[in-house]
């Protein structure tokens, strides 16, 4: 008969709550769970068909929880020597659920997978890595999107119970066969039973921690009859708008994957499919709940890189790098894109940059808007690729990190296939959306406006070619500019020859333009991709700028003509939005909120400007 074991801690080894596999996702429960257990089935496909998973919420009744009693004396036990206040918190609310009439559980279920193959008696089996393994993966496609065996985790960061069931149905080698097995995993805190000291891992299973293979000895709500996986978060964590979260992370991470009609999901009755995905990326209540997630970024950037993906507009190459295989990037140059370039593996979203390579890659100079998505061919050409990428992300899956490969050999072939491909794709950009004449103002990197920001620094490599930028972490530059003089009719100062009246120009500058100590409380706000243009007709005196906050609040934003040798600040007269204060905008700023202000100068410039904004403590007249 089924029942719940703890392993025995016979070397008295004391375990708490915060496992370091749980810990990692207990940030963004919802989000990370989505994210991961969609990514394990969608490793499992099985066939054709893309990979169905859907989210449930059910009430079971606890007559109906098996292992409820044994679950309620294990926690009883645990009480009687919390380590700390934070523990016994957690404990007591775990008692609560345990005990109610009702027991919240979280089902997410598969179909189109392989399942969890077995034999399940095989610790090399699939089943038993999800099951019983800690930091592996036993995934029989090398360019999986898991990679660590960590993301299973994901499922006990919902559970205020610590306790996740596992069931599944499988083929054998015989593929008339088909085979049920089940088996719940407990996460609590060392404890001692009358006599028995145990560790804080149990099993919910038969004899000797074996899993159940027979539905008729689990209850019906566990028992399943079709190839495929579910997973149970017993005592889910339930919060707010938990199902909306979970969708927001599903549309923005796998939008490619469902796009192309290789998984869909169902949450809480509502699909996203690839019928659904623009209606869903576009709904009210998904916006909503970005911006109380602060995710407003995330679902802007998936609407963005879908339109890459599909506009008849975008163009398409392919990128062979010697030794490892195909990438094929989408480029799609717009009005109004950040010139970002993204890398997907999957049809999942991963991240915008190689920046642990020394790679940015980030606002490519002097060409038109952009937006690039890169990605492993879809091809056998491609299967290297997305191999070498598994090996470099991390287990948060938001970076790639070449110290990830050990073999030193591997790693330095690596960084160089890297950079290889960051540079291709720097040309095909820069040929693709080359500028031949500047019709708007380019904006430089802000990060001089930050306390302790990034500097930018280039370093030249032996073949002649610059890299691109590499970003030194540090105390920000301060640099004074020279004042403005006689600009060209394309923005350009006329630089003066006379060393002796540069020396006047420096002086004078120095005086009128040295930074004032900032006022006490008062913080850079970060701005991000800023941009400017020029109507035409308005003789300079009219600039429409462009950006978005990072944060919510009052700011004062001083505009100053940039690109030459000292910052100027340029007064303002009037703004469409917000008020002009001494020459500055005051404006009421909205986080990840694109923000398009039409300003006036006091006297006419046509040339190069930056933003640089702080924060108020005063409300500021007029939002932007």
């Amino acid at each position: 008969m089924a029942k719940v074991q703890f392993l025995k801690n016979e070397a008295n080894k004391v375990e708490g709550l915060a496992y370091a596999g749980v810990e990692t996702f207990r940030g963004s429960p919802y989000t990370s769970c989505a994210r991961e257990t969609g990514q394990n089935s969608r490793d499992a496909v099985a066939g054709d068909a893309p990979v169905q998973v859907t989210f449930n919420l059910h009430e079971i009744a606890r007559a109906d929880v098996p292992f409820a009693d044994q679950l309620q004396h294990a926690i009883e036990c645990c009480l009687r020597a919390p380590r700390d206040a934070k523990t016994k918190e957690h404990l007591e609310r775990a008692r609560e659920q345990i005990t109610a009439p009702t027991i919240k559980v979280l089902e997410i279920a598969d179909l189109n997978t392989t399942g969890l193959t077995g034999p399940v008696e095989d610790e090399n089996s699939v089943f038993a890595a999800l099951v019983k393994g800690d930091g592996v993966t036993n995934k029989s496609d090398p360019t999986s999107a898991g990679s660590y065996g960590i993301g299973k985790n994901a499922a006990y960061a919902v559970s205020g119970l610590q306790t996740v069931i596992y069931s599944t149905c499988y083929k054998t080698n015989n593929p008339d066969q088909t085979c049920f097995a089940a088996q719940g995993r407990l996460r609590l805190i060392s404890h001692v039973d009358g006599s028995q000291k145990l560790s804080a891992e149990g099993y919910w299973g038969n004899e000797n921690f074996t899993p159940i293979t027979s539905t008729a000895e689990v209850p019906p709500w566990v028992a399943r009859d079709k190839i495929g996986t579910s997973i149970f978060s017993v005592g889910f964590r339930e919060q707010d708008r938990w199902a909306d979260r979970m969708r927001l992370s599903l549309a923005t991470n796998f939008f490619l994957a469902i796009v192309r009609n290789e998984i869909e999901f169902t949450v809480d009755g509502i699909k996203l499919n690839q019928p659904s995905i623009d209606s869903i990326l576009e709904a009210n209540a998904l916006a909503e709940i970005a911006v109380a997630s602060d995710e407003t970024a995330s679902l802007e950037r998936a609407k963005r890189l879908m339109q890459c993906i599909r506009s008849d507009a975008a163009t398409r190459h392919t990128i062979r790098v010697a030794g490892l295989g195909d990438f094929t990037l989408h480029l799609l140059i717009a009005e109004g894109m950040p010139r970002e370039i993204h890398v997907l593996r999957n049809g999942i979203y991963i991240c915008d940059n190689f920046a642990k390579f020394g790679l940015p890659m980030r606002a490519f100079r002097g060409t038109k808007e952009y937006v690039a998505v890169l990605e492993p061919a879809r091809t056998d050409a491609g299967k290297k690729p997305s191999q070498l990428l598994k090996q470099l992300e991390n287990p948060a899956h938001d970076a790639f990190e070449p110290e990830r490969i050990v073999d030193t050999a591997h790693q330095k072939a690596a960084r160089q296939q890297i950079k290889f491909l960051v540079r291709k794709m720097r040309d095909i950009i820069k040929a693709a959306a080359k500028m031949e004449e500047l019709d708007h103002s380019q904006l430089d990197e802000l990060s001089h406006l930050f306390a302790a920001g990034s500097a930018t620094i280039k370093t030249s490599k032996a073949d002649g070619e610059s890299d691109p930028d590499r970003f030194q972490y540090g105390q920000a530059r301060k640099i004074i500019r020279r004042r403005a003089t006689a600009l060209g009719s394309k923005g350009k100062m006329k630089r003066r020859r006379d060393k002796a009246a540069e020396a006047r120009e420096r002086k004078k500058a120095e005086r009128v333009e040295r930074p004032q100590p900032r006022p006490a409380g008062q913080r850079p706000v970060p701005l991000d991709q800023v941009r400017s243009t020029i109507p035409q007709g308005d003789g300079g005196l009219v600039r429409t700028v462009f950006f978005t906050p990072a944060v919510s609040g009052n700011a004062e934003i001083v505009v100053s003509a940039s690109g030459l040798t000292y910052d100027v600040a340029l007064d303002l007269i009037a703004a469409s939005a917000g008020t002009v204060v001494k020459g500055r905008l005051h404006a009421s700023l909205v986080k990840g909120q694109r923000t398009g202000v039409r300003i006036t100068f006091s006297e006419p410039f046509d040339g190069p400007i930056e933003l640089a904004a702080s924060s108020l403590s005063a409300p500021a007249q007029g939002g932007c």
